[in-house]
């Protein structure tokens, strides 16, 4: 394709060529107007090159209209996959759905059109298709299940038989770290592409997609953007429904889906605070029919359950009625009766216990004591790997940080961020950590390299304090000067990663070939400067010495430099599949591109003391001493976030596991917690606040 593309401009090129030279030459030799005949001999020959350049205009639109297209389709297949196995999660064993039912809250002003008075969650894809404007607002009870009737929507609009090509991929968001100082359609766009990049989605191609409203936003969990104590004026949430206010298509207001709980959402409306042009409907509670429905396909052995079936007839507004009227505490008690003995396989509790229970919260507690070591012992995938008690402290431990961190514009209190973690150790304690093992390790780094220095330079080193042995003294200082302060710093930087996709586009290589060209020319320079101050401080020694070590610098850095502009990319988020990716791929970066730097400047700086003292042995003890140098300088230069983790890590030992990643993961796929982005959260709200009240188990 790539070949018929370029044939067809490149013969009209060479024809249009032929054609104005000729007309060129018979204008010069027969017009008689001289200037009239000069301008035309003039512009003649440009019109092959007008001709490509229309061509290539013609082209590039064509190929980005059809690129955004293909971006499309990958992001649709992308999103219905990983929205199936987080539905398949929430839903739990057996994938048994309550099919839920809400009604319509009319606003007193600027409610969309077309929206019913009832509904139920298997046609909320119909009910959502016949609002103008597609705006949606979903409202329920803690645990009602409106993050599942938003991805049941969502999923539900990517299988659609009427789907077409231009319809927009519904993208499900986490409210709860929005920087609300950030437009909504830039933080869009971020969002999209910090957790598809995998993909091939760059940054530009998700600013076309949602600047293109190619993407429907899912936002879910307003009222996590906010803690009940923040001031009105200052909440993240008011701000959030100004910009979704201001979120306009051509047509008028832009496509949306929002999540929140009821309450929170009628506090804002209080204030005249809600999201315009939309409709809102608020989910209801679990019918007596829909529960026992739900309870007897759960259990494989019903009758266990009768007592309570029983009871949700005939005492619906009781005690227990109430407590188990949401999917999420239904999901809570088959999950915690349904357990049984790993030897014997008998069940460890009967149903009927919960008859006994005199209030929701005594329920509640009840059942959140019982569901954590059950959905431990129930976990598929080594069930003996961590005990119930060990994940009752862990996650404690994590919840009760959240409830410590106060939401703002740069900090959640649902979102487990690996690389953010490390404030939990307590600030001053891991930074002064990170400080010491910085110090430590350069120390030890400047005294190899001290006596490398030494025995190679021996019969030149004097007693006394000559320029060259002042400036390495200098440098070295400089090292451990330098790497102490940036184990220090209170703020470490974003995670970074390999984009190794650039490399597939013949733009991009290009570019990184002229930015590795451009930073290797600036080593050149940097190099021949030093040897010429050291030619003045130290002789023909001092040239070489000088010229070795400005082009060691220089061409590392800039080789360095060149490559990881070219190649990385901060992360803003990683897969959604796996958090735990951005700190590895923090330490791999930075490591890698440290010992690629110190491979270079290793060598120069052994063959130029090699070339003054006559000794070649020199590049392999340099080689050894760019790596060691590079590894110091991959780790406090390149993978902050990645070492500071590791450095929370010695500092949390005890209080949580030192493979964390792991833990949390399996704990992602036992139930206990979801993934949203670059984070892990709790399953539920009301998980995360009684793990808080009950640390231990």
């Amino acid at each position: 394709m790539t070949r018929s593309r370029t044939r067809r401009p490149a013969a009209v090129y060479a024809v249009l060529q032929t054609v104005t030279v000729m007309l060129a030459l018979w204008l010069s030799k027969h017009f008689q107007v001289a200037r009239l005949g000069a301008t035309l001999v003039a512009l003649a020959p440009t019109l092959p090159g007008a001709y490509l350049t229309w061509a290539a205009y013609r082209d590039d639109r064509r190929e980005a209209a059809a690129d955004t297209d293909a971006k499309v389709k990958t992001l649709a297949a992308v999103v219905a996959a990983a929205e199936t196995r987080q539905r398949a999660q929430l839903i739990g064993p057996g994938a048994h759905r309550i099919d839920v039912t809400f009604h319509q809250r009319t606003e007193p002003a600027n409610n969309a059109s077309g929206a019913a008075a009832h509904g139920r969650l298997t046609d909320i894809v119909s009910y959502y298709q016949n609002l103008r404007p597609a705006r949606l607002v979903i409202t329920g009870e803690p645990g009602a299940g409106k993050t599942l009737l938003a991805l049941d929507l969502i999923l539900g609009l990517l299988s659609h038989p009427g789907r077409t090509d231009t319809d927009p991929v519904p993208v499900r968001f986490s409210l709860a770290g929005w920087n609300t100082e950030q437009s909504l359609q830039e933080w869009l766009a971020r969002q999209v592409h910090e957790q598809f990049r995998d993909q091939g989605i760059t940054l530009a191609d998700a600013t076309t997609l949602v600047d293109g409203y190619r993407v429907l936003p899912v936002l879910d969990g307003l009222d996590e953007m906010d803690t009940d104590a923040t001031p009105a004026g200052r909440r993240r949430a008011a701000r959030a429904l100004e910009q979704l206010n201001d979120y306009q298509a051509p047509t008028g207001s832009a496509p949306v889906v929002l999540t929140c709980r009821t309450t929170q959402y009628e506090d804002l409306a209080g204030l005249d605070l809600r999201m315009r042009e939309a409709a809102r409907i608020q989910l209801n509670d679990v019918t007596p029919g829909q529960a026992t429905a739900y309870l007897t396909a759960r259990s494989t052995s019903p009758a266990r359950w009768q007592p309570v079936i029983d009871t949700f007839t005939t005492a619906p507004g009781g005690t227990l009625s109430r407590s188990l009227a949401t999917p999420w505490r239904l999901n809570l008690a088959a999950t915690a009766y349904e357990e049984r003995h790993p030897d014997t396989l008998a069940y460890l509790r009967e149903p009927d216990h919960l008859l006994t229970l005199a209030s929701p919260s005594a329920v509640r507690d009840h059942l959140l004591t019982r569901y954590l070591p059950a959905a431990t012992h129930q976990h598929p995938t080594h069930p003996n790997h961590y005990r119930p008690d060990q994940t009752h402290h862990w996650l404690a431990a994590l919840a009760t940080h959240l409830a410590t961190t106060t939401p703002t514009s740069t900090a959640s209190s649902t979102d487990i961020v690996l690389h953010e973690l490390w404030p939990m150790a307590g600030p001053r304690r891991v930074r002064t950590t990170d400080t010491l093992l910085a110090a430590l390790l350069a120390l030890t780094f400047a005294a190899l390299l001290t006596l490398t220095f030494a025995a190679l330079l021996q019969s030149q080193i004097s007693v006394g304090f000559a320029p060259d042995q002042l400036l390495f003294t200098s440098v070295l200082a400089l090292i451990v000067l330098g790497t102490t302060r940036q184990a220090s710093r209170s703020r470490v930087p974003e995670p970074q990663m390999f984009q190794l996709e650039r490399l597939r586009s013949p733009t991009q290589r290009r570019q990184l070939a002229q930015t590795i060209a451009s930073a290797l020319v600036v080593g050149l320079v940097i190099g021949l400067v030093g040897g010429i101050g050291f030619r003045i401080l130290g002789g023909f020694f001092g040239f070489a010495l000088g010229l070795g070590a400005g082009l060691a610098a220089g061409l590392g850095a800039g080789l360095t430099d060149g490559l990881t502009d070219g190649l990385s990319g901060r992360l803003e988020n990683a897969p959604p599949t796996d958090p735990r990716h951005p700190v590895r791929d923090d330490l791999v970066f930075g490591l890698a591109f440290g010992l690629l730097a110190g491979s270079i400047v290793g060598p120069v700086a052994g063959l130029a003391t090699a070339l003054a003292t006559r000794l070649a042995i020199r590049l392999a003890l340099g080689l050894a001493l760019g790596f060691a140098l590079g590894f110091m300088a991959g780790l406090y230069w390149l993978a902050g976030a990645g070492r500071r983790y590791l450095v929370f890590l010695l500092c949390v030992r005890g209080r949580l596991p030192w493979r964390l990643g792991t833990f949390l993961n399996w704990s992602y796929e036992a139930g206990l917690l979801r993934i949203s982005g670059v984070a892990y959260q709790f399953r539920h709200r009301e998980l995360q606040d009684w793990l808080t009240a009950h640390p231990n188990p």
